[in-house]
């Protein structure tokens, strides 16, 4: 197949991210997808009813399935943080940035047990919901106040923390791209000026829940504020974007026609 040099460029010009064009043909800024062995560790895990700093632990491990819950199929991860302070009184669990054509966001998150109950009986948050619910509001307000002050420490944050494949257990996060290219891409995308915040509370078993609770869940995350989910929710998006990372290695193959075809 011949491509004309207009082609080409619209082409390398649809799979880079801004100006700077960091993601270009082949190099999709994405944490690592986790695959079967993963998904099978991860399911041990919830059958055994953790503690939830062993959650916390297992998904810094394999952030992948942090990502993944989050934003669409080819938002560009930039990195993620862990324990992530926010002002001088909160600390989230995680706080993965990424950019898009929807903007730059710094997604705060916050985990609980997989195994106690999301509400009473009554129909009301049961303690470990009603608790994330309350600390992601106090984030929110905390925020809320400085937004441009806490996207400039993020961003800080992000930029020493280790590449990926050298994360080790004293790492305060991973990020998937160089410390420049995090700025570039995040203040392409409105960051600077227009920084965006999400707030995501991931507890509980959405197998355990009953029509009305799952109702409730389905409710909360329709009204547009802090999101609910559940830890199956985290398992199934990141099984989602497992096929996406299918869809992925089929362009790395028709790249190489590509470049061939350019030569």
């Amino acid at each position: 197949m011949a491509f004309s040099p207009e082609a080409e460029k619209v082409l390398r010009e649809i799979f880079s991210v801004g100006a700077d064009r960091a993601v270009g043909i082949g190099r999709r800024l994405r944490a690592p997808t986790p695959g079967a062995d993963e998904l099978f560790e991860f399911c041990q895990l919830l059958a055994e009813e953790p503690p939830e700093e062993d959650l916390q632990l297992f998904l810094q491990k394999n952030v992948g399935f942090v990502t993944g819950l989050l934003g669409g199929p080819d938002n560009a991860d930039l990195a993620v943080i862990f324990k992530p302070k926010i002002g001088t009184r909160f600390v989230a669990d995680f706080c993965v940035l990424q950019a898009h054509q929807g903007g730059a966001v710094a997604h705060l998150i916050e985990i609980e047990t997989c195994h106690e109950n999301l509400f009473t009986r009554e129909g009301k948050p049961a303690k470990r919901l009603a608790s994330a619910l309350k600390q992601v509001e106090d984030w929110h307000l905390e925020i809320s106040r400085a937004p441009m002050h806490f996207s400039a420490e993020f961003i800080r944050t992000a930029k020493k923390l280790p590449e990926y494949s050298e994360q080790d257990s004293t790492s305060r996060g991973v990020r998937f791209t160089a410390p420049d290219q995090i700025q570039n891409i995040w203040e392409s995308f409105g960051g600077r000026d227009t920084p965006l915040f999400s707030y995501t509370a991931i507890l509980g078993r959405w197998s355990k829940l009953d029509d009305d609770g799952k109702a409730r869940i389905i409710s909360r995350n329709r009204d547009g504020g802090p999101k609910v989910h559940t830890f199956e929710q985290l398992a199934r998006n990141a099984n989602f974007r497992l096929e996406r990372d299918d869809w992925h290695n089929d362009l790395d193959a028709w790249e190489g026609q590509f470049s061939s075809a350019i030569e």
